[in-house]
């Protein structure tokens, strides 16, 4: 269905082809009773084609009754109507099937024929080719309005399924994204449960403590010492709780008995594995790993881990690498730098979402997460994780 505003290219086209044909007639046949039907019967088929793409079977109706028309009443006006005609087929082809386009063809070379009657007799006394060929010249001046619809209409089909391919690759590349997001939200809540559970051992623990040194001991220094601990404990509780109920979208997702694994653990067994795979390491690990929240040094951890990874994938053995991490003002930084390839190497598919999903695990607890290209061809991932200060 046309839309409101593109009503005026069809309206200009018949006002065109209605004032020339016209002009024309008006200005080549003499005055008299036959230039004004031709002249009429010209200007109307033109206008009638103002509605050819809203309505092109019925506008392609009345130019083939204004045709037949004008071989009785006006037929200096043959002419005229027969391009306002062709162009309506043109229409049929572009907006309907083969069925229609080829019943329309069929109808507008008949009435071609029936109009040519006359002189195709004429000349079959004569010989029979001059019948042949004004035949074969009115049938394929008829197709081509055929021809050139059809190209338009199967170019359209062309757009719009290219155009449907990009909305379901669009839609498909966002699910991935959701998908990605999804994970490292749930992944990001289990170290947050394993966190907590982690803490809360502790507070049983100390609390025991305490209560033993009152108890059996009678040493009040270690119960306060043990109750100071506990305290001290109970806080970082209540701000891990804090950031679990900010991320925690699925709690059935959250798998529960699994130990926590030391943050500076995960970065050592990375850094073996790339090294055991050729891969030349240095690890520069500062204080500030130790004294961050759990939740920020096991992210920083795997994002170490999903930075080895990668350059073990791309850049392959030989590489050097170089993992720093320190603290900075309140924010745990983590640079991973390598050389890149020793050799060309051809470029590898993505296994799965790598940096992407490491960079929405960072951006949930308020960091940020970069990727970029080093002047040597190796690349530098630099995360900015926030620590219980910088909150």
């Amino acid at each position: 269905m046309v839309g409101r505003r593109r009503w005026w290219p069809q309206l200009l086209l018949g006002l065109i082809v209605a004032s020339g044909g016209a002009a024309g007639l008006w200005l080549g046949l003499p005055a008299g009773p036959e230039r004004l039907r031709a002249v009429l019967f010209a200007a109307a088929a033109g206008i009638v084609l103002a509605g050819a793409r809203r309505w092109p079977g019925q506008v392609f109706a009345v130019e083939m009754v204004l045709l037949a028309a004008a071989v009785l009443v006006a037929p200096t006006a043959n002419g005229t109507v027969s391009i306002s005609a062709e162009i309506a087929l043109g229409f049929v082809a572009y907006r309907c099937g083969w069925t229609a386009t080829l019943t329309a063809y069929g109808g507008l070379y008949a009435l071609g024929v029936a109009g040519a009657f006359q002189s195709l007799a004429e000349a079959w006394s004569a010989n029979w080719y001059g019948v042949v060929l004004p035949l074969v010249l009115l049938g394929t001046v008829t197709a081509t309005p055929v021809a050139v619809g059809r190209y338009l209409a199967s170019q359209r089909a062309a757009a719009l399924v290219a155009e449907e391919r990009a909305r379901e690759a669009e839609a498909h590349r966002a699910a991935e994204n959701r998908a990605a997001r999804l994970s490292e939200r749930t992944a990001v809540a289990r170290d947050l449960h394993d966190i907590v559970a982690h803490h809360i051992s502790a507070i049983a623990l100390r609390a025991g403590a305490a209560r033993y040194a009152v108890q059996r001991t009678g040493n009040a220094d270690e119960a306060v010492l043990a109750l100071g601990e506990l305290g001290d404990t109970a806080g970082k509780v209540l701000d891990e709780l804090r950031e679990l109920l900010a991320v925690l979208r699925d709690p059935e997702a959250v798998e529960v008995g699994v130990a926590p694994v030391e943050p500076e653990q995960i970065i050592r067994e990375a850094e073996s594995r790339v090294r055991e795979a050729g891969v030349t390491v240095r690890v520069t690990i500062s204080d500030a790993l130790a004294t961050a929240p759990l939740v920020a040094r096991t992210t920083a951890a795997r994002v170490v881990r999903e930075a080895l990874t990668n350059t073990l994938k791309h850049a392959g053995p030989g590489t050097i690498a170089s993992v720093d991490v320190r603290g900075d003002a309140g924010w745990l930084l983590v640079e991973v730098v390598d050389s890149g390839p020793v050799r060309p190497r051809p470029a590898l598919p993505p296994s799965g979402h790598g940096l992407s999903g490491m960079r929405e695990r960072v951006g949930l607890l308020g960091g940020t997460l970069t990727a970029t290209a080093t002047e040597g061809g190796g690349w530098r991932v630099t995360a900015r994780l926030p620590t219980k200060e910088a909150t």
